[in-house]
């Protein structure tokens, strides 16, 4: 007969135990961590847009921003998002047609410059909308290098709980509370009731401090988080439902499903398009986003 399998860890118990509040206690260090490495790579992001796409104009002579103006930029970020890919470990990150998750383990620090690098020239040069996954992989591959610093044999899921906690931290930078990413991470985990309180402690105490040290930093060095923080839109009060707004929801929830399937086997199928060859379609693929970012704009004015 095959062994049978050990019974898992008591979560109640593993919490109240010593190691645990060891752990917590390192957690809030990777949380300070984080967020500082995490604010800086947000503003160097807003840099670069506001230098590129309002100031380098002006100082090159030009009364206004040319028509043309990104298309040599979206270029750039073609090229160097392919070369991070193909080049630099770790593939530039996870791929973005496969949604936010955090499965396969946390990312490592070797592959940290080049998500990093992917993610600057993506955001920083107008490829793309967010930057939450790119700030997950920070969090996590920092998370590991701070574990792997203070105890290089400690156990994997010592590593993969600070990596999350690492991930808590990052993400909450964004949406501006430790609540919502932590929302956020724990559905795209997939954590059980069993493992959730083990994982949300630290990640909470690491998101929660590195919240204060974000704001801080904001209000010390006079940096806005307006330009890149996820807040709650301006909508009209909402009074009471009717059976024909619940029948227009219905449907525009139909439509809504369509339209991303369609746009996800759409992802995937110029993804595995453009993996014969990266570097050259990459690039036509960023001119493509700034034809018809070019287009909106001269259609709309």
């Amino acid at each position: 007969m095959p062994p049978a399998e050990p019974e898992p860890a008591d979560p109640g118990a593993l919490i109240r135990s010593r190691p645990y509040r060891a752990l917590l206690v390192l957690a809030a260090l990777i949380g300070i961590v984080v967020s500082l490495a995490g604010w800086a790579f947000l503003e160097l992001v807003h840099a670069v847009q506001v230098g590129v796409y309002e100031d380098l104009p002006g100082d090159l002579g030009f009364d206004t921003v040319p028509w043309w103006w990104p298309l040599p930029w979206l270029a750039v970020a073609g090229v160097l998002t392919a070369l991070a890919i193909t080049r630099l470990p770790g593939h530039g990150g996870h791929v973005p047609v496969e949604g936010l998750k955090t499965g396969g383990g946390p990312a490592q620090p070797v592959e940290l410059p080049g998500v990093l690098l992917a993610a600057l020239a993506t955001l920083g040069l107008g490829l793309v909308l967010g930057p939450e996954a790119p700030l997950i992989a920070m969090g996590m591959g920092l998370g590991v290098l701070a574990v792997r610093r203070i105890r290089p044999d400690a156990p994997d899921q010592v590593v993969a709980v600070l990596a999350a906690a690492g991930s808590f931290a990052a993400i909450s930078t964004v949406f501006g509370s430790p609540i919502m990413g932590a929302v956020i991470l724990i559905e795209a985990a997939g954590l059980d009731g069993r493992r959730l309180p083990v994982v949300l402690l630290p990640g909470l105490l690491a998101a929660g401090l590195g919240s204060l040290v974000f704001i801080g930093m904001g209000s010390w060095t006079g940096l806005s988080t307006a330009a890149y923080a996820l807040s709650p839109f301006d909508l009209p009060a909402f009074d009471q439902p009717t059976v024909v707004q619940v029948l227009w929801a219905i449907g525009l929830a139909v439509v809504a499903a369509v339209v991303v399937f369609a746009i996800r086997e759409l992802g995937r199928a110029s993804g595995r398009l453009v993996a014969r060859r990266p570097v050259l379609l990459t690039t036509v693929a960023a001119l493509v986003v700034g034809g018809l970012a070019i287009a909106f704009q001269q259609v709309t004015d």
